[in-house]
């Protein structure tokens, strides 16, 4: 039999998660790149955790449901113009001297790097499962998600392939001689890609926020001081948390049990 026991109900462990998503803060993903459609892409991405709620059920699963992932994008789209080039062809006027020509003008596009800030937020559902561990004296109880049954972009890659037409429409405005071509190209940039390859690019970029998904909903030192000495006869007391488990058990009501051996 365990030392020391402590149960959480539904109610006290959404409380446990909504601190743990606090503390958590705002993840930043290592930069990645990709494609959308025939243009190369570069991001890096930032995430936070909020809301949610928890259900419990045995023996040791804790569903999450309807967590809001808030997540900002900085995208840069390589892009080649040199589908704009053309030539403006000779005009020659035969006079009794030879003929006369006009020269021959060439216009040449470059690539350019197409910057887009994009920010928006998914709903997140999912089991999670438990692990306690002892780290560099320290216990730890996480939750650690294990299947993910919902992830909702909602209208998000509607509104990142609206932003990323805007972004390239400004950035060729910096282009020389574009104007005039300048409905023309976009047109044609933004038809090289649909929704299905937006959806395609962001859904993983937001997957791995929750990929391997952790949040601590406790923690304490494996060694502390109870009681300071206050004598010669008075010793300290200190305590060694010799083994922490949790789980879920179900009595009347489903439970978050915490358990110590000192």
């Amino acid at each position: 039999m365990a030392d020391s026991t402590a149960a959480v109900d539904e109610t006290a462990a959404n409380t446990l998660l909504h601190a743990a998503e606090a503390a958590a803060g705002t993840q930043t993903s290592p930069p990645g790149s990709g494609s959308l459609g025939p243009f190369s892409a570069h991001w890096s991405a930032s995430a936070s955790f909020a809301g949610g709620s928890v259900s419990l059920a045995a023996p040791d699963t804790v569903s999450i449901d309807n967590i809001q992932v808030s997540y900002s994008l900085n995208l840069s789209l390589g892009i080649d113009l040199s589908f704009l080039d053309f030539c403006l062809p000779q005009v020659c006027i035969p006079t009794p001297f030879g003929d006369i020509c006009t020269p021959k003008i060439c216009l040449t596009f470059p690539s350019i790097n197409v910057p887009v800030s994009f920010s928006s937020s998914a709903i997140l559902s999912a089991d999670f499962g438990i692990n306690v561990h002892l780290t560099a004296g320290t216990w730890f109880v996480d939750v650690v998600i294990q299947d993910v049954r919902k992830l909702d972009l909602g209208t998000a890659a509607t509104a990142l392939l609206l932003a990323i037409g805007a972004a390239i429409a400004t950035a060729l405005l910096a282009v020389p001689f574009i104007g005039p071509f300048l409905s023309l190209a976009v047109a044609a940039l933004t038809a090289a890609f649909g929704l299905a390859e937006v959806t395609g690019l962001l859904g993983p970029i937001v997957s791995l926020f929750v990929s391997g998904l952790t949040f601590n909903v406790y923690q304490h030192s494996q060694d502390f001081q109870v009681l300071p000495a206050s004598g010669p006869f008075d010793p300290a007391v200190d305590v060694t948390l010799v083994t922490v488990t949790a789980g879920v058990q179900a009595t009347d009501k489903n439970e978050l049990v915490l358990s110590v051996d000192i």
